[in-house]
């Protein structure tokens, strides 16, 4: 077992956020699981993880105080030893459609959520010089799909800042992991979730983006996603170093879900093709 640590994490109050927490509280760690404005419906799994000595905690990390309010916490409870940032949620529909307004709130939680809790514990981990930041990405951040193109982006801006991150505060002792699901058994994209799906204009109304939003909030696809447990069980023994992951160098990233090979495959062909172009970067 890994020595006990202060665990943060949002979005626990349901999927992968709920199962990390239970699976951390599990190895030791104390936790603080953040649920967004209201307490879970599912009284069971809010009494589940408190009987595990998890301490239920309000966040809305697309808050203007969310900032302040995970400052709080630090000096609440001494320290956030580990910072896992997953709250988020899915838009289903074409570029075109997703109104600009609801590109605006997903960008504000997906990503900017992200940094306020970062800005907020990052001070202590710094002064302490040591801390883990847990960003969850998405395999869609290097294997995009149609119909979520908005989520897509907003998985590529955190992947593109978390790589500078690692680069900024390795000086300070504190460590970066930036996880990168495949298709998970969450309710990631139905409307019974967290997922908001938009009404596709006339021109989207047959063809591959009404295919894919179908298919992605469908219950088949729900059941064809890796197990939550195993996804959150991976994650934490990535960040202890025990279990299947004991003795792995794990370096920025995480992929996780036998789906997201093909991905990655497909996108070290994207950049080998580019490399080979050298009589056109080379030119310049």
């Amino acid at each position: 077992m890994s020595q006990s640590k202060v665990w943060l994490i949002t979005g626990a109050s349901r999927g992968l956020g709920f199962d990390m927490a239970k699976i951390a509280l599990k190895a030791g760690h104390k936790v603080l699981a953040c649920y967004r404005n209201k307490r879970p419906q599912d009284t069971p799994k809010w009494d589940e993880l408190e009987a595990l000595g998890g301490i239920w905690t309000q966040l809305d990390v697309s808050s203007d105080d969310a900032e302040s309010k995970v400052k709080a916490l630090v000096s609440e409870h001494g320290q956030i030893d580990v910072l896992v940032n997953n709250a988020g949620y899915a838009i289903l529909g074409s570029v075109e459609d997703v109104p600009l307004d609801k590109v605006q709130a997903i960008f504000n939680t997906n990503l900017l959520g992200t940094l306020r809790t970062i800005k907020g514990v990052l001070p202590s981990m710094r002064e302490r010089k040591t801390g883990t930041i847990v960003n969850i990405s998405s395999s869609n951040a290097f294997d995009p799909v149609p119909a979520l193109g908005i989520y897509n982006a907003t998985k590529f801006a955190m992947e593109g800042y978390t790589e500078t991150l690692q680069a900024e505060v390795a000086a300070f002792g504190v460590r970066v992991l930036l996880v990168e699901p495949g298709s998970t058994a969450t309710e990631f994209a139905s409307e019974t979730g967290t997922g908001i799906r938009v009404e596709p204009s006339k021109a989207y109304q047959e063809g591959l983006v009404k295919q894919v939003s179908d298919f992605l909030s469908s219950e088949q696809y729900a059941s064809m996603g890796a197990s939550s447990i195993t996804v959150a069980e991976r994650i934490v023994e990535a960040i202890d170093g025990t279990g299947s992951m004991a003795g792995k160098e794990i370096g920025l990233r995480l992929p996780l879900g036998k789906d997201t090979g093909a991905g990655l495959g497909k996108k070290a062909t994207v950049y080998t093709d580019l490399a080979n172009l050298r009589d056109v970067w080379g030119s310049i």
